[in-house]
């Protein structure tokens, strides 16, 4: 066996040639040529809510058919499409394109830990002699929670309480302040001023406060 060894990878489909002789044969410099194709994977990190069933997309460009993917889970092993709490959609592949999706149930994000790797192993449907291709993302899961700020201030003095609340992807759809006493909304007027906070995509997280003139 003669073997080439594109040292620097390959970014576009390519044709190469392997010339041999054999003088037992009688044969000069007969060539033979070899198709390279090649595929891109796009496999990104994402951070999601344990609250309902997510997915993560294993997309593959380029394919000259359809490709086998095989998904493993954080410790290395192999996820079956009948394996409590994961489904997996192969996908078939449609001008080039393939993608294959794996949907992760509550059950099974709540029990992972905050950041973990997922791998999407990709190999060529149509050359069995392909080497797999394997691919790694990382799922982080974000927990909803809100935790409060409370202050000591001097007597009337203005006072700034705030909760942060953790665990989102996007602005809080409401929220609201009360007087827990009598659990009455408090309101912007003369007394308080409320303020809903910006949403951090870096934290994933909004301070939310009042500010009590």
């Amino acid at each position: 066996t003669t073997t080439l060894t594109v040292t620097n990878g390959v970014s576009a489909d390519s044709t190469f040639s392997c010339k041999v002789s054999s003088t037992e044969w009688n044969i000069v410099d007969e060539k033979t040529l070899i198709t390279l194709n090649v595929f891109a994977v796009v496999f990104e990190d994402k951070t999601v809510l344990t609250a309902q069933e997510q997915t993560i997309t294993c997309s593959m460009t380029g394919l000259s058919e359809t490709a086998t993917v095989v998904w493993n889970n954080p410790t290395g092993s192999v996820i079956t499409s009948t394996q409590n709490d994961y489904t997996i959609a192969v996908g078939v592949a449609s001008e080039g394109a393939q993608d294959s999706v794996l949907s992760i149930g509550i059950t099974a994000l709540t029990a992972l830990t905050t950041t973990s790797p997922f791998t999407c192993v990709v190999t060529s449907g149509e050359y069995a002699d392909s080497e797999a291709s394997s691919n790694t993302m990382t799922l982080t899961t974000l927990t909803f929670a809100v935790e409060p700020k409370p202050m000591e201030v001097k007597e009337a003095t203005p006072a700034v309480l705030s909760c942060v609340i953790t665990g989102i992807t996007e602005v809080l759809s409401a929220a609201s302040w009360t007087d827990s006493s009598s659990d009455v909304a408090l309101t912007d007027g003369d007394d308080f001023t409320i303020v809903a906070g910006t949403y951090n995509p870096g934290t994933n997280s909004q301070n939310y406060h009042p500010d009590s003139d």
